[in-house]
């Protein structure tokens, strides 16, 4: 086995209610509207910082699901369809694919999971030859692995706004590329499969698949609903894309009913918190 260890919101009740529960830090998704569109809210640790929640501000237009879905296609029309693989063996019978126990398929040579889905016969079942765990050893133990040639890589960060992730960015990138030139297969997972995992998957898609964060971002949350990367790993990879291609695809916008500025592309989710928010500052205003 080959380790590598990388050292390296009565309303204002209810409005402080919803506020509250934004920035609190829960280990597993919250809850989700509509499976298809809805965000479902998640941290990756039980002890990390928040995710800072995302905001709904005015004047920002979201390009359609359809035109985006097709560019992002074109990027990346040497792959196969990606799809939901469910875990094997110890899973649930027919889990969902959007359960936090399913490992998402983002590319033919890409795969991402949290922790309980990361199991010895799931990895034989994909072909498994790289194995990227983004967890301290307090959260997790080593991952064990299908066979003593996979190849294995812990990045051991927290799930916290003072993680500096992006260090880590380039080398986990090159590895993942290296071992798809090799025509190896690379399952990427912290404990939820929601924010360090996805932020280093993204990285990826940005710096080997020329790919604007923005639809990085759109392409893995379509593989995998659940994807939430907490507010400082989404700024640190607003930079990684900037060094990388010279633009910008995401903006920091305001968020009122949280007092911050949030990525432009956390406001779908967070649009019924600022309706409140905005009711009830009417509402205050007519007393």
């Amino acid at each position: 086995m080959k380790v590598v260890n990388i050292n390296s919101v009565n309303h204002q009740h209810h409005l402080d209610g919803l506020q509250a529960t934004l920035m609190e830090d829960p280990i597993t998704p919250k809850a989700t509207s509509d499976v298809g569109e809805a965000a479902m809210m998640g941290q990756d640790t039980p002890g990390g910082e928040s995710h800072g929640g995302g905001g709904c501000c005015s004047g920002i237009v979201l390009p359609s699901s359809q035109s985006k879905t097709n560019q992002i296609q074109a990027l990346l029309e040497r792959h196969e369809n990606p799809q939901s693989v469910p875990v094997a063996a110890t899973a649930a019978s027919n889990p969902s694919p959007y359960s936090i126990t399913a490992v998402s398929k983002l590319l033919k040579n890409l795969y991402l999971c949290g922790g309980s889905a990361a199991t010895v016969p799931t990895m034989q079942q994909l072909g498994v030859t790289l194995v990227i765990n983004a967890t301290t050893e307090s959260e997790l133990p080593n991952t064990p692995l299908p066979c003593d040639e996979t190849g294995y890589l812990r990045v051991p960060v927290k799930d916290s706004r003072e993680t500096d992730l992006d260090r880590y960015f380039n080398e986990v990138a090159d590895r993942i590329e290296e071992e798809s030139q090799r025509n190896g297969i690379t399952l990427v997972h912290c404990v939820v499969g929601v924010s360090r995992s996805a932020s280093l998957c993204l990285a990826y898609l940005i710096k080997y698949h020329r790919m604007s964060l923005k639809d990085a971002y759109q392409h893995v949350k379509a593989r995998r609903p659940q994807i939430r990367p907490n507010v400082a790993f989404v700024k640190q990879l607003m930079e990684f894309e900037f060094k990388q291609t010279g633009r910008r695809s995401v903006s920091l916008v305001y968020c009122h009913s949280l007092d911050q500025e949030l990525p432009d592309i956390y406001e779908p989710e967070f649009r019924t918190m600022e309706m409140l928010y905005h009711k009830f500052r009417r509402n205050i205003a007519r007393r």
